[in-house]
């Protein structure tokens, strides 16, 4: 999809600017007087800064008293007032920019000490001091503006979390927590251009087609007012942001979605703050200057038919989806590029958080997140795939691929076919891989598929069944759903004789991985494989009635009496089936065709009962459960139904359960039961716990956006 730019230019004529501003000049007696009245005990002191004021600051001080909130004239002291007017006018006379710096705008949008609800600290002193140098040689408010917001945050240790104490923190709180919502990033930029001179001012909006809210800020750039995102400076530089599309999207919405800019000075008209529905603020209504350029163009032009109006509507709306994915698609690729380190420190906004709270939002975001994750440089990854190679732990496999038939919509299903050998010379394992390339028929008719022969690691007897295989193979799956255009959700797994027990194994051990599984020739390992974790793998396995070399028939038959008495305790899961093929031995077996049964299923990937049996100290993930210390003997069954959790646990330390909107509400309270404890679980939706699942799973599907961790 061709990707068009949306860019939205902030255009206030001087004449707009002052009527905009008009009520933010000195108001003399009247407004000071009442400020007077209702600061009650606190009135001496503010009688006390209008005594001791500087005449040449006595204009600020009286703008700064007739507008004060209520609260703030009953706490702040003459010494607070003062210093704010004395750091400002130091300020303003220093900026290169100070012939654009009209009353009006100083008084309103550098002057005061506060931009909306936050707690009234010191910032100003220490903010010139920091940021002076930083915008030196800016020669533009605009310019300053840019400077300081690529660079503060990772200078104060600021970033946005979810884990803030409050939305409206004050710029001392933000840095030392080093945490900051949209509001609170918002509200330390905004403060550190007031500290350089630069006018700026809070915009604040709560979103017409989605849950939450946002707030950026404005600043004066010499000529207009223009947009910025805290802590997201856009290489276009201002009037950019990832936000452009969903505030094109207020343009004509119910007036409660309108956006409003933050006034310190009474303008007529108050709106309630979105960080703080129940709080009102004195406001500009700034919603026409995000309007699409459709509309801002409908505006200055004569009236026009009906049907060209709704057309012209009906293309803006378009084209906001379309820029807000490509913003959004952005946003998820700079995640994904991101160092480790980066990526620890990396702020998504918060109404992201709360769009994952509907299926349909978190699907919209899962695929966006997914598809950048795999477009990243992935640089190791895809110098193996070229060299046809997968390592992992510090072994390495060689694999040859074919394809078959025509990728789908979704990609490619993959077949991982292993083979047999085992404990043999070299050079057999090597003869047994080569048959394994063309062993299993092609069936193009049922779909395109990737069929990819996977050369064992070692020449040992347990070569695909023992604890180094299983993490190849699934940074085999990594590499091919990241470079091999292969649909996660349809992998299988097919083996013969040595291969087949490797199937025996894996399969069990990672059964969230594949869409099926198929053994010949082969049979279970104690001790490796488990039927607990088929639960929901559909599962086949082929042996010859006079194949009786290591009791493999007969530990077939005892492998199906187990998977029957599990769907007997299981009503509906355990899709096992097994053929003992009469008159046959160890080769020749009936199952050259079996692709054409199993490429054309698609894996369960979010059931909601589950049993995962560890047999072994690798595996740390079984579809929504998990744990960073897996242990062989350890086990756990887990039910979910509604908003309720039940866990049994045997030698299971702490337990790691990953939700989604696709398994519960996650807008309510999840009540976990862990072995009879009984607790209530606070669910909250993060698109950092969902692109960190994307990241360690390599999977969007076994990715959750809500991560809990029970105790033992």
């Amino acid at each position: 999809m061709r990707a068009f730019p949306l860019v939205l230019v902030l255009c206030l004529s001087a004449t707009a600017l002052a009527q905009a501003t008009a009520s933010s000049a000195p108001v003399a007696e009247p407004g000071v007087g009442a400020t007077l009245d209702a600061a009650a005990a606190n009135r001496p002191q503010l009688e006390q800064a209008l005594r001791d004021v500087p005449d040449a600051h006595r204009a600020s001080l009286e703008f700064l008293l007739a507008h004060m909130p209520a609260h703030d004239a009953k706490t702040l002291s003459a010494e607070f007032i003062l210093r704010q007017i004395e750091l400002a006018e130091a300020a303003r006379m220093r900026a290169p920019w100070r012939a654009c710096l009209t009353d009006d705008l100083y008084l309103n949008f550098v002057l005061p000490y506060a931009q909306a609800t936050e707690r009234r600290t010191e910032w100003r002193g220490d903010f010139a001091q920091r940021f002076a140098s930083v915008v030196a040689d800016c020669k533009t408010p605009g310019e300053a503006a840019l400077r300081l917001n690529s660079s503060i945050f990772e200078s104060l240790g600021v970033h946005y979390s979810v884990e803030r104490a409050r939305a409206d923190q004050d710029p001392q709180s933000s840095i030392e927590q080093g945490k900051a919502s949209c509001t609170g990033l918002s509200i330390l930029l905004a403060d550190a251009c007031r500290a350089v001179g630069v006018p700026a001012r809070l915009v604040s909006v709560r979103w017409p087609h989605k849950r939450g809210n946002h707030t950026w800020v404005e600043v004066y750039d010499g000529e207009t007012w223009r947009f910025v995102g805290a802590a997201e400076p856009d290489p276009a530089g201002l009037g950019h942001a990832w936000f452009v599309a969903d505030a094109a999207r207020c343009h004509g919405a119910d007036p409660a979605h309108s956006i409003w800019a933050v006034s310190f000075a009474s303008t007529g008209q108050r709106f309630a703050a979105g960080w703080a529905p129940g709080v009102l603020l004195h406001g500009l209504d700034v919603t026409a200057h995000y309007a699409p350029p459709t509309a801002i163009a409908d505006a200055s032009a004569p009236a026009a038919v009906a049907e060209p109006a709704q057309a012209a509507a009906a293309a803006a709306e378009v084209a906001a989806e379309v820029a807000a994915e490509v913003a959004l698609s952005a946003q998820f690729t700079r995640f994904f590029a991101a160092t480790a380190a980066e990526q620890a420190r990396f702020g998504f906004d918060r109404n992201l958080d709360a769009e994952l709270a509907t299926k349909e939002g978190d699907a919209r975001l899962r695929r966006l997140a997914f598809a950048a994750f795999r477009s990243a440089p992935h640089v190791d990854l895809r110098a193996d795939h070229a060299a046809h190679r997968v390592r992992a732990g510090g072994y390495e496999s060689a694999y040859e691929v074919r394809d078959v038939g025509e990728p789908g919509d979704d990609g490619y299903a993959l077949v991982i076919a292993l083979h047999g050998g085992g404990a043999v010379a070299k050079r057999v394992n090597d003869a047994q891989w080569r048959i394994m390339q063309r062993y299993y028929h092609d069936h193009p008719e049922v779909g395109g598929y990737r069929y990819v022969a996977l050369r064992a690691p070692t020449d040992a007897w347990n070569g695909f069944y023992t604890d180094y295989v299983y993490p190849l193979v699934e940074a085999l799956i990594r590499q091919f759903v990241v470079c091999g255009g292969v649909d996660p959700a349809r992998v299988c797994i097919i083996g013969y004789s040595h291969g087949g027990y490797g199937v025996f194994a894996i399969a069990p051990k990672l059964p969230d991985r594949f869409a099926a599984a198929h053994a010949s020739a082969a049979a279970p390992t104690d001790g490796e494989t488990s039927i607990a974790g088929l639960h929901h793998l559909p599962f086949s396995f082929l042996v010859g009635e006079k194949d009786t070399a290591y009791g493999r028939a007969d530990r077939c038959r005892a492998f199906e009496q187990l998977a029957e008495q599990a769907r007997g305790d299981h009503a509906g899961l355990y899709p096992v089936t097994g053929q003992i093929v009469a008159g046959h031995g160890h080769t020749g077996l009936p199952d050259r065709d079996k692709l054409a049964e199993l490429v054309v299923l698609r894996r369960v990937a979010c059931p909601a009962q589950l049993v995962w049996e560890l047999t072994d100290a690798v595996v740390c993930d079984h579809y929504w459960l998990g744990t960073d210390a897996p242990r062989k003997g350890a086990r756990v069954a887990a039910t979910l139904r509604g908003q309720r959790l039940d866990v049994t646990t045997e030698n299971v330390g702490r337990l790691r359960v990953t939700l989604d909107a696709r398994l519960c509400d996650v807008d309510r309270p999840l009540a976990v039961e862990r072995d009879g404890r009984a607790t209530q679980v606070r669910l909250a939706p993060s698109l950092r716990t969902l692109c960190q699942g994307i990241q360690r799973r390599g999977d969007a599907d076994l990715a959750g956006s809500c991560e809990v961790w029970l105790e033992p």
